[in-house]
């Protein structure tokens, strides 16, 4: 279903929104709507005091995680041969095509890789807001938007600047006013404004 929309990218984000949105609607109707609560190991729901201040376990456990994906996405897409021809065919897809090389399944892998990422966040957001349900995802996929957008496109150290940015800001924001969304979206606004390519983004250039 995805494939035919792989040089059409406004088509691929509406209907992978429209599967999301059917998906969850689909689990409504065969689990309901109500959350189900889950309790994690006992050292996860524990707390480690660092400066005083009280750090739920299961965060760090959450910071070695994102850690290590984004080292084994940087290595894969800079150290690998499907990494070089992901670069390559995001770059110039027709010149690579070109030379005999299979993109549709470089690009299958890099859908796979993305479910499977996805999924690792779903479970570590479970036992964040300890519990799961058919809603969890929407908001941390506008955050997810965000994030992209703030790193610009296609930039995975933008991506990881901009997370932690979007996070240290939304979390002081909330302690001291109550307004950490607010706060990010405001942020999103400046850097769309003073630089639309992103933080970290390529500036596109076309010809004349």
């Amino acid at each position: 279903m995805v494939r035919p929309l792989y040089e059409r990218h406004i088509e691929q984000v509406l209907v992978t929104v429209g599967l999301n949105l059917a998906a969850i609607a689909l689990f409504e109707g065969i689990w309901g709507t109500e959350p189900a609560f889950i309790d994690g190991p006992g050292w996860m729901t524990g707390t480690t005091s660092i400066l005083g201040a009280a750090i739920p376990n299961h965060i760090f456990i959450t910071i070695l995680v994102a850690v290590l994906v984004l080292a084994s996405m940087v290595l894969f897409l800079k150290k690998t041969r499907y990494g070089m021809i992901i670069r390559a065919g995001v770059e110039n897809r027709s010149m690579v095509t070109a030379l005999g090389i299979d993109v549709r399944r470089a690009f299958t892998l890099v859908f796979t890789i993305g479910g499977a990422a996805a999924g690792m966040g779903g479970v570590l957001a479970s036992h964040y807001f300890g519990y799961v349900s058919p809603m969890l995802g929407g908001t941390l996929l506008i955050f997810a938007f965000i994030v992209t957008i703030l790193g610009g496109l296609g930039s995975l150290a933008g991506a990881a600047v901009a997370a932690l940015l979007v996070g240290v800001l939304q979390q002081f924001a909330n302690y001291y006013w109550g307004v950490g969304d607010f706060v990010v979206v405001i942020l999103l606004a400046v850097v769309l404004l003073t630089k639309p390519s992103g933080l970290l983004g390529r500036k596109v250039t076309t010809a004349a």
